[in-house]
């Protein structure tokens, strides 16, 4: 049997995060915003997750303490974006102990 490799669809940033919120997979261009099985990124940065249910959850990281060697400012106008489109919006102390944000489990 021979599997399919399919593409994310290529396109730009507003896309990409509607690409996101219908569970789609989409990156911009450049590959600086992408969407990959309901989970959101930006940069280094994981800014959003899609549920099971379907909710479309953004984290709203200030990225202050980040190392400056990111480009926090572009992960920053992607937050803004995706925030117009999400479901609900996360404050940064509920992302870091939330496990939708956190590749591992707390205990």
């Amino acid at each position: 049997m021979t599997e399919v490799t399919v593409r994310p669809l290529m396109t730009d940033n507003v896309n990409v995060i509607k690409a996101w919120k219908t569970g789609k997979n989409a990156r911009n261009r450049i590959g600086t915003l992408w969407s990959k099985d309901g989970e959101l990124w930006s940069h280094h940065y994981k800014i959003g997750v899609r549920t099971k249910a379907g909710v479309c959850v953004i984290a709203d990281w200030s990225l202050e303490d980040r190392p400056s060697i990111y480009n926090t400012e572009t992960t920053l106008t992607h937050i803004k974006l995706a925030k117009r489109y999400a479901d609900t919006v996360f404050h940064q102390l509920v992302c870091e102990s939330s496990p939708l944000f956190m590749d591992e489990v707390p205990f």
